[in-house]
């Protein structure tokens, strides 16, 4: 399994001290792909952060020869704490289509922690989901 950052890959943290700053990292299979050999780096943060809100928002539907899901989370932690896999089952994955699941909110972000993409089961065909957040320096 290959780790590769997704062409919108952003890079996030570092501002003004209290300073809430809100970001959307996208996965897009057009641009991406959706193997499920590989994890999608979507946002690394430079240092630690504390996620104040997080909500998925898909804004092109998913799709998939079989039954894929799609997690987001944090590499090496939660993997799954902005969208689990019951969540991102592809039947769900429908056009603007929003999640906001309790694990993803007041959470901290390590420095260096990848937010990541995970597709299981299956490959995705299609689709593009973003996850925006909102966080402040946690130190």
């Amino acid at each position: 399994m290959a780790q590769k950052e997704v062409a919108a890959h952003k890079t996030i943290g570092r501002g003004f001290t209290n300073e809430i700053q809100t970001v959307k990292l996208t996965w897009d299979h057009a641009l991406d792909g959706g193997a499920t050999t590989d994890t999608y780096v979507m946002g690394t943060s430079l240092g630690k952060i504390l996620i104040l809100d997080a909500c998925v928002h898909v804004e092109t539907a998913a799709t998939s020869g079989g039954s894929a899901t799609l997690a987001i989370g944090l590499a090496g932690g939660d993997v799954d704490a902005f969208l689990d896999a019951s969540s991102g089952a592809v039947a769900a994955l429908v056009l603007n289509y929003t999640e906001k699941e309790a694990a993803g909110q007041k959470l901290i972000i390590p420095a260096n922690g990848k937010m990541e993409a995970v597709i299981a089961t299956a490959a995705m065909t299609a689709g593009k989901v973003s996850l925006i957040i909102s966080f402040v320096n946690a130190a």
